[in-house]
């Protein structure tokens, strides 16, 4: 592993440095399709990039497909079925939040398959005070699943109950609109991304964070159960993103794999792993560091890599001294105005 020397054009490799066990190399950036001037051949390889690699939108899309094909209740069921359809699609979100919650959880932290290597914070989960049952996993554990899958859950059954029923407009199979289809899961990604900011930077005003989002915030060091380990306010308002499928025609697919993205792509971009290793070699994107440096510092990056609010709103953190300096400074700032004020 190389170290955190900074190169002659600014830039940092990928290392170690003082503050972090491993970085990616820095200044980190955002999505360029949004660039102005605009850059088209970057953005049509971060495009690429995404939906031709084994990335997490591609993983969440094959755990969609899989939920779609063999485990979801029909249009049919859910009109017909009672109250047992719901059942079924909460035992569907809470079975893929298990398996791959507990597989992350198992294999990078109980059994450190691999160690320390990629690891962002080479601190190790906590048990502290402030944590419900004094133990870090556990109160990530019961925050997402005694709260977060059912919320989650009830989100989906809302939509499809509505949906089943004609009350939505939906596609009814991907034939219909073959285009529509495909450029509805690019539409997903970018809302959600700027649906996130939104919300998070709400959550952040002083007597929100203090009533809600500090249960988030509990974790400075993540990992995979961190990711959906929020108050259950926060839940109503982070899968709020759903909204657009109520206005959007779209196929069970686009909301399941939607959802997947926020629920288990939380559990991913939190894992506090770069990526996953196996036998050496690199595989599943996994960790996000652009969200790792919000947990650590806070008034940075409220949203995602898809949309840069975060450099329109100036509160993108790229990793660099220079930025931390920047942040540091604005928090000495913000403190002295609240004593002053």
């Amino acid at each position: 592993m190389t170290h955190n020397n900074t190169s002659e054009n600014g830039h940092t490799p990928a290392g170690s440095s003082r503050e972090w066990n491993f970085h990616p190399k820095l200044p980190i950036t955002l999505s360029p399709v949004f660039d102005s001037p605009p850059r088209p051949k970057a953005a049509l390889r971060w495009i690429v990039g995404t939906w031709l690699t084994f990335s997490p939108p591609v993983n969440h899309l094959v755990f969609a497909i899989v939920a779609y094909v063999f485990f979801w209740p029909s249009a049919s069921d859910i009109q017909t079925s009672g109250v047992s359809w719901m059942v079924q699609i909460f035992l569907v979100n809470l079975g893929a939040t298990v398996v791959l919650g507990t597989a992350l959880h198992l294999y990078l932290y109980r059994f450190n398959g691999q160690q320390q290597r990629l690891k962002f914070d080479k601190r190790p989960m906590e048990k502290s005070a402030r944590f419900t049952f004094g133990d870090q996993v556990l109160d990530n554990l019961y925050w997402t699943l005694v709260w977060g899958v059912p919320v989650w859950s009830a989100w989906m059954m809302l939509y499809f109950g509505l949906a089943a029923n004609g009350q939505l407009p939906v596609l009814e199979t991907a034939g219909d609109e073959p285009v529509l289809f495909i450029l509805i899961f690019f539409l997903i990604r970018f809302w959600q991304s700027a649906h996130f900011y939104g919300i998070h930077r709400l959550i952040h005003i002083p007597v929100l964070y203090k009533a809600i989002h500090h249960v988030h915030h509990r974790n400075i060091n993540v990992g995979p159960w961190s990711g959906l380990s929020m108050h259950p306010i926060e839940h109503v308002l982070y899968f709020s993103s759903i909204l657009i499928h109520f206005v959007v025609p779209s196929h069970p697919i686009h909301v399941i794999f939607h959802l997947f993205s926020l629920s288990l792509g939380a559990l991913l971009s939190h894992s506090g792993f770069e990526r996953v290793l196996l036998r050496e070699k690199e595989t599943l994107k996994a960790g996000s560091f652009h969200h790792q440096l919000h947990h650590r510092y806070f008034e940075c990056n409220y949203g995602s890599e898809e949309v840069p609010l975060d450099r329109w709103f100036h509160s993108f953190h790229d990793g660099t001294s220079a930025a931390r300096q920047r942040i540091r400074a604005h928090k000495k700032v913000v403190r002295h105005d609240k004593h002053t004020g």
